[in-house]
C-alpha cells in the first residue's frame, strides 16, 4: 500500500481523506496494524490506480528482485508498473492452462558482434525466415517463446522493457515511437530473450554505449536486416536507381526500419561511406520519398497492440467461463466492449478440464 501511495504521488493525509479514513489508520495499515475490509480495499485500488489483485498477490519475482522501489523517474516507475501488470496478467492466464507459447531457444551467452550476428541468423533459422524483411514481427518472437505487447508509455525517453517468466518471455516497446523504431525496440528486447537476460529496462536504444547493449543492438539489426540478404537487395537496387539515398530509402521501407538504422547498418556492411553517413544523417526522407519509389511503409505494433497467443488465451478463458467478463476486458485492456465477447460455452466448468490440461503441455 505504501508503495502504491508514494508512486501515486500521495501522501497519507491525502490518502486518507480520498478513503474518508483518518491519517492514523492509513499509517496503522502501512505498518501492518490493521487491515481493510472489502470496500476499502477495492476504494484504495480505485484510488490509485491499480487492481485489487495487485494489494493481494506477489509481483512475478523477477520484477520484485529488480524493481528500482520507490524511484522518483516517472519513466522508469511507468515502464515498471507496465511490466508487473502484463506480466501478472500473463502468469494468470497460464496458471489457468489457457495460454503457451512455445519455449525460447537455448541461447549461450555472446560476448562479440559477430557472435551476435550469428545469434541473430540462428533465430532467423529457427522460423524459416533466412532470407527478406521479416513482416509481422510480433508474432515471429512469440514463435520463439516471447510475448510482446505495444502500449502508449508517452514521449519520454522509454523504448520498452523486459522480462523472463519461466520459459517464456515478456518484451513492452513504447507504442509512441514511430514505426520502424517499434520494429527495432522489439527486435532488441528478443535479444534480451534469447540470450538469457531476466530483466531490462530500455532507454535509448541505438545509441548505448555499454558493451552489452551494442551486442544485442547489434542482434536487433541482423535480426532485422540480414547482411547476405540486404547486400543482395543492394545490388539489385543499384541496377534500378543511382541514386544512394533513394536505395536506402527502400530498403528501409522494405525492412520496416528507422532512418537511423538503414543508414547505420548499411555504413556497417559497408555499403556506403562514414561521410556519405554524415550527409544522410540530415537528409531524413518524407513521405514523399517514400511514395516516389512505390512502397508502402506498412505499421507494425501501433498502441494498444496484444500479443496474439495471449488475446486468444483471454477469449478463450471467458468462453470456457474460467473469468469474468469484466476481467476478460481488464486482460484485453478495454480493447472490447462486453458487445464484442463471444457467447461463453454453455457446459459446466468441469466438462473442460481436460481442455485446460492439454493446453497446458508444452
Amino acid at each position: 500500500m505504501a508503495t502504491a501511495r508514494e508512486r501515486a504521488g500521495f501522501t497519507q493525509l491525502q490518502l486518507a481523506e480520498r478513503l474518508g479514513l483518518s491519517r492514523s489508520a492509513i499509517t496503522r495499515v502501512e505498518l501492518g496494524q490493521r487491515h481493510l475490509d472489502a470496500l476499502e480495499l477495492a476504494g484504495l485500488a480505485d484510488a490509485l490506480g491499480r487492481s485489487v489483485e495487485w494489494f493481494l498477490t506477489e509481483p512475478p519475482g523477477t520484477i520484485a528482485s529488480h524493481r528500482s522501489g520507490l524511484t522518483v523517474d516517472q519513466d522508469v516507475q511507468r515502464l515498471e508498473d507496465e511490466l508487473e501488470r502484463t506480466s501478472r496478467d500473463v502468469e494468470l492466464l497460464t496458471e489457468i492452462n489457457a495460454l503457451s507459447v512455445p519455449r525460447s531457444m537455448d541461447q549461450p551467452g555472446v560476448t562479440t558482434i559477430n557472435e551476435a550476428e550469428s545469434r541473430a541468423t540462428d533465430a532467423r533459422s529457427e522460423l524459416g525466415r533466412v532470407d527478406g524483411p521479416l513482416i509481422d514481427i510480433q508474432a515471429a518472437v512469440e514463435r520463439l517463446g516471447l510475448l510482446a505487447f505495444s502500449f502508449d508509455l508517452g514521449p519520454g525517453v522509454i523504448d520498452g522493457g523486459y522480462v523472463r517468466l519461466g520459459e517464456m518471455g515478456v518484451a513492452l516497446v513504447n507504442g509512441t515511437a514511430d514505426a520502424g523504431r517499434r520494429r527495432f525496440n522489439l527486435a532488441h528486447e528478443l535479444g534480451h530473450h534469447l540470450l538469457a537476460d531476466e530483466y531490462t529496462a530500455d532507454f535509448g536504444l541505438g545509441t548505448a554505449q555499454d558493451d552489452r547493449e551494442a551486442l544485442i543492438n547489434a542482434f536487433a539489426i541482423h535480426f532485422l536486416m540480414p547482411r547476405m540478404s540486404v547486400r543482395r537487395r543492394w545490388t539489385e537496387l543499384s541496377e534500378e536507381w543511382e541514386d544512394i539515398r533513394t536505395r536506402l530509402i527502400v530498403l528501409a521501407a522494405e525492412y520496416r526500419v528507422s532512418w537511423s538504422a538503414v543508414i547505420s547498418h548499411a555504413v556497417t556492411l559497408e555499403l556506403i561511406s562514414h561521410s556519405e553517413r554524415r550527409l544522410l544523417e540530415v537528409r531524413r526522407p518524407t513521405s514523399g520519398d517514400y511514395y516516389e519509389t512505390g512502397i508502402r511503409f506498412e505499421e507494425e505494433l501501433r498502441p494498444i497492440s496484444l500479443a496474439p497467443a495471449y488475446s486468444q488465451a483471454a477469449i478463450r478463458a471467458f468462453r470456457r467461463g474460467v473469468i469474468s467478463a469484466d476481467r476478460t476486458i481488464e486482460l484485453l485492456r478495454r480493447t472490447v466492449t462486453r458487445d464484442d465477447l463471444p457467447r461463453p460455452y454453455e457446459m459446466p466448468v468441469e466438462a473442460l478440464a481436460p481442455e485446460f490440461e492439454d493446453l497446458g503441455q508444452p
